[in-house]
């Protein structure tokens, strides 16, 4: 799939150091949220049901603060019995669990020591210690082969790239036409002869130091005998492996070279296995990734609307042997962020809607998509199908962070797993949806209230902006906005035009007014959570993390009535937004309308659009906080922002987390966003 290229604004915390914490009985008066509490989330995720559907195997992450990492483990569930128990234990970066086709065997991705690379391991489940298979210089990702002899895995170049070797004659892959001939295979991105080691940079971000290298699909047996590299050459492959069922041909996601920025090039091919040779799934168009059906015969793709693989994508099916149309989910409507087969005949589709995540069902035999019904549970994007179709999901809710359900056909999900029981005793705040009317659309958002909440009393306001621009605030459970309500806040997470919520007429709505246009959604969102009567009007602030800071910082720049701003890792100068960052000019130009910021309309509008252009309008003591080294939205747009209000005598303060990267990753990283978040608005709105 398509990454979200803005984040949205603040993951959750991590948790405790202890990956075995006993969790006590809730307190008979819930507790008031603290950032001390937080550290006992758990995250759970990459839940895999195994063939027969009869057991889930996920990944719980736990924060230890003090060594400032996450510690992983794989946890295993019987679903009839619920019992459950650990399968690994001091290992590092766990991830990827799969199970094999015979349910006997569960591989994963773990590192072998601390600071290496994830490598390839097996556990048996008739007991024993897991094995080690590969010996790599990392892995990025894994697939048992039908027959469960042999893994598909996409591992990187190392530096300096790898000489070709011949290959074998071209045999045609599954279900297809003979493959075309195998690609030439140059090493990517030469040292320019005499140039001592200068490289290439193209579409690179500021920060690069060095040349990008290619993950190329590689196999080897289930003992770890065998390792074979199957693509070679400049063209970097990635995202989902799906093997055709007779193990002769593998669908991979592919882009021309490993640039993060041409990730807007990416498309689906079909790799032959015995040769390496290539054939897209399609004639010419992105797409963000291929699911292949269980029998192999069709194809699942996530394909843009418009073009563009930072805007909106449907799901549409399409027959392997010809890249004809089955079937499609264009009139769903809503932005397809997930997507698997539920059978060899149905296809569901993850995605937002409104406040809520849920899954559809596409039947391919022509009927509209129908949603399943997951009661309160909001769908979290990350499912996998068991054989007999039934489904261990994520689920996801307002008052706690996610848990692993099981959903079987017919049924209503069933939790498997109780990892954040702790929150039980905890108040939470109330989340719901609001609806508000902005340049003649209809807008929404989430309005969390303060878990001591009183009708009649008025509190101050904060809002919190989500990034991407392409994404959705929904009621799922948000430490930031939870701690915020907790100390005292209502917390109002507005859905702008651009969000992936409400249709791709909405999301489009976006290009062009880029920034004023949400601004304005925004703007109307305060006026309407006013009208509720409950709103301090003389404490309200505003914040966001990239697009959402973006929005902060220009938000402050057309409104004089704030309390008090936070503007985190924010695009305050389209201009550098295009020529600085590693998603390049395209992004930019994308969303203001197909503009260049290189004529001279080009670059009026990149100023009309960019929140420093007003800063000498800007009143509001501000907080500018960024990671160091971020890749995605340059620190210098953070400097020139903090001089321009430092110039124009506005209160403000500019502070770095040290951390590579948009986000930050690490637990300390992540709290220590979260405690200056809650900091700064107690400062100036208490």
């Amino acid at each position: 799939m398509i990454p979200i290229l803005l984040a949205a604004a603040v993951a959750a915390a991590s948790a405790a150091p202890a990956v075995t914490t006993t969790v006590p009985p809730a307190a008979a008066t819930p507790k008031t949220l603290t950032l001390d509490a937080l550290r006992a989330a758990v995250s759970v995720r990459q839940p895999h049901i195994s063939p027969d559907g009869k057991r889930v195997v996920y990944v719980r992450g736990v924060g230890d603060f003090k060594a400032d990492v996450e510690r992983t483990e794989l946890v295993l569930v019987d679903v009839a019995t619920g019992s459950r128990r650990v399968l690994t234990r001091d290992r590092d970066d766990v991830s990827n669990p799969a199970w094999s086709p015979d349910g006997t065997r569960i591989a994963f991705l773990a590192a072998p020591s601390k600071d290496e690379p994830p490598e390839i391991y097996v556990l048996s489940l008739d007991g024993g210690d897991a094995q080690r298979i590969t010996h790599t210089k990392g892995i990025e990702g894994l697939a048992w082969r039908p027959d469960g002899r042999a893994f598909a895995y996409l591992m990187r170049d190392p530096p300096g790239g790898t000489k070709p070797s011949p290959a074998p004659s071209p045999s045609p892959a599954a279900g297809a036409a003979p493959a075309a001939t195998p690609k030439p295979s140059p090493s990517p991105s030469p040292t320019p002869k005499g140039y001592a080691e200068a490289f290439t940079v193209t579409d690179e971000h500021y920060l690069t130091r060095a040349p990008s290298r290619p993950a190329h699909l590689w196999t080897v047996d289930a003992d770890g005998a065998n390792p074979r590299q199957i693509t070679r050459g400049a063209a970097s492959q990635s995202g989902r492996i799906d093997w055709f069922p007779d193990g002769s041909a593998i669908v991979v996601t592919e882009q021309p070279d490993a640039i993060f920025a041409h990730l807007t090039q990416q498309h689906s091919v079909v790799v032959n296995v015995p040769s390496g040779a290539e054939r897209p799934l399609r004639a010419s168009g992105l797409d963000s990734g291929a699911v292949l059906s269980p029998d192999g015969t069709r194809v699942a793709l996530g394909v843009s609307r418009h073009g563009s693989a930072y805007l909106h994508h449907d799901v549409v099916v399409r027959r392997v042997s010809d890249g004809g149309d089955v079937a499609s989910a264009v009139a769903l409507d809503r932005n397809a962020q997930w997507y698997d087969w539920l059978d060899d005949r149905t296809v569901l589709i993850g995605g937002a809607d409104g406040v809520r995540t849920y899954a559809w069902r596409l039947a391919l035999d022509g009927s509209p998509p129908a949603r399943l019904d997951l009661g309160e549970v909001g769908f979290g994007n990350d499912a996998t199908v068991a054989r007999d179709g039934t489904l261990a999901l994520v689920g996801r809710h307002a008052d706690r962070p996610g848990e692993v359900y099981v959903l079987r056909r017919g049924g209503k999900p069933v939790a498997l797993s109780d990892e954040n029981a702790w929150t039980r005793g905890y108040a939470m705040g109330r989340s719901d949806r609001i609806d508000w009317m902005s340049d003649g659309m209809n807008v929404n958002g989430v309005l969390t209230y303060p878990p001591n909440y009183t009708a009649g009393k008025q509190y101050p306001l904060v809002l919190v902006i989500h990034g991407g621009p392409v994404a959705t605030s929904t009621r799922d459970f948000s430490s930031l906005a939870q701690l915020l309500a907790a100390h005292g806040y209502l917390v109002l997470q507005p859905n702008y035009r651009g969000s992936d919520n409400s249709g791709d007429a909405f999301l489009q709505a976006i290009v062009g007014p880029v920034t004023s246009g949400p601004g304005r959604d925004n703007l109307a969102g305060v006026e309407a959570v006013k009208k509720l009567g409950i709103v301090d009007p003389a404490r309200i602030g505003v914040s966001g993390w990239s697009g959402g800071g973006l929005q902060t910082s220009w938000l402050i720049g057309h409104a004089t009535f704030w309390r008090a701003a936070l503007s985190g890792a924010a695009v305050n100068d389209w201009f550098e937004q295009a020529t600085l960052a590693d998603i390049s000019e395209e992004f930019a130009a994308v969303f203001l309308g197909g503009v260049t910021p290189w004529t001279a309309d080009g670059r009026a509008k990149y100023r009309a659009e960019s929140p420093i252009t007003y800063a000498a309008n800007v009143k509001t003591p501000t907080l500018i906080l960024t990671d160091s080294s971020d890749q995605r939205v340059p620190i210098s747009q953070s400097f020139a922002f903090y001089r321009a209000l430092q110039g124009h005598g506005v209160p403000v303060t500019f502070m770095e987390l040290p951390r590579t990267g948009h986000n930050p990753s690490d637990p300390v990283g992540r709290e220590t966003r979260l405690r200056i978040w809650t900091d700064w608005f107690d400062k100036w709105m208490k």
